[in-house]
């Protein structure tokens, strides 16, 4: 799938859109969306993992909406307490909207390093 279609899917994943809204909107079958998100979390979960590996979560009803679409930079987004412990709680959530949204961010965050 193009980047520009991952980025239209990531955005509205961002906006906490469920896959059947955004595979109606972008006139994209709900199973490639789905494959979209699975590359997303196979590419970035021992990224994570690591991230947060020995974390004491500090608050347990965090809700990164407005964090996530407030800080654009994502070494910044992964330094956000907030964040951090929203990753410890949801990370192994495979349907959590938000999780799909820092996935991406840390997606692109590693290719970005990866090309350099």
């Amino acid at each position: 799938m193009n980047s520009k279609i991952e980025m239209q899917i990531a955005l509205m994943r961002c906006q906490n859109k469920p896959v059947k809204q955004i595979a109606k909107k972008l006139g994209i079958n709900k199973e490639d969306i789905e494959a979209v998100i699975k590359k997303w979390i196979v590419y970035t979960d021992k990224y994570l993992e690591n991230l947060i590996k020995n974390r004491k979560i500090k608050n347990n009803k965090v809700d990164p909406g407005l964090v996530l679409n407030m800080i654009q930079n994502t070494e910044e987004l992964l330094k956000n307490d907030d964040i951090l412990d929203y990753i410890s709680l949801h990370r192994t959530d495979y349907h959590d909207r938000y999780m799909d949204c820092i996935r991406y961010k840390v997606y692109m965050y590693l290719k970005e390093k990866e090309n350099k």
